[in-house]
């Protein structure tokens, strides 16, 4: 395709939208037309056309992803950005081209936009993967193993996309998820070591965080789901270097 490819990303979650502005930033055949925080501002920009490429998250408030793309007739090429598996199959159903896991690494969106530039220049090209390859594919370059917490008795089997932060209280952890919190003695420590860096930090003696769940963030907190947590002195500089990169 020899012009750009104008595209426009919807997600509801600032730094979510930052990683993926930051990604578009470093191939130059992608134009940003807009960049929108929830379905109806993008419903507005595509009324207008002449948009080739939607990067379209799928939980957001009052119209979802899905509910987007089936209001759009015709619709664009449409690749869905999201920290859910269990959307994959509805997505294809709605001929989505590619389905991608966040955290979103740089080498899976340079695939996602060879496979868009290959259905706008009108080439042959295989089948979007299927919901099973969606699985393998982003477990091995974007999703590492579920992590096993010793809870009410039993061990539980919990997806890190889940957590959103951890809250050290006395000799209990708090695992604080997208929609539960569950109880474990096992010490925060242990989640420092098991969890992978690149994901989560300690912000405080306290306090550990997933990095995209972060939705604001100064020199002494960090807002998580409206929630505000303190970044210790000791941690201090190392967040804000993580933080910061990660906003860029």
């Amino acid at each position: 395709m020899d012009r750009k490819i104008r595209c426009i990303i919807v997600d509801d979650e600032p730094l979510a939208r930052k990683v993926l502005v930051k990604h578009t930033e470093q191939i130059d055949q992608l134009e940003v037309v807009a960049v929108c925080a929830n379905a109806v501002d993008a419903f507005c920009h595509l009324q207008k056309g002449n948009i080739d490429l939607v990067f379209l998250d799928i939980k957001m408030p009052k119209i979802n992803g899905l509910e987007l793309l089936e209001s759009l007739n015709p619709a664009p090429l449409v690749v869905f950005t999201t920290a859910y598996r269990e959307f994959a199959i509805k997505a294809f159903e709605l001929d989505a081209i590619d389905y991608l896991l966040k955290p979103i690494s740089m080498g899976r969106f340079m695939k996602t936009i060879a496979k868009a530039n290959k259905y706008l220049s009108g080439q042959s090209i295989s089948q979007p993967q299927q919901p099973s390859k969606v699985a393998s594919e982003t477990s091995t370059s974007a999703e590492p193993e579920p992590l096993y917490i010793k809870a009410q008795r039993k061990i539980i089997k919990l997806d890190l996309s889940h957590i959103t932060y951890l809250e050290s209280l006395n000799d209990k952890v708090i695992i604080h998820t997208l929609d539960n919190e569950i109880t474990t003695s096992q010490r925060i420590g242990h989640f420092s070591e098991k969890l992978p860096k690149e994901r989560f930090i300690r912000i405080h003696r306290s306090f550990m965080i997933a990095v995209d769940k972060v939705s604001a963030f100064n020199s002494i907190m960090v807002e998580i789901n409206g929630k505000e947590l303190p970044i210790g002195r000791n941690y201090r500089s190392h967040v804000l270097d993580i933080l910061q990169n990660t906003s860029d």
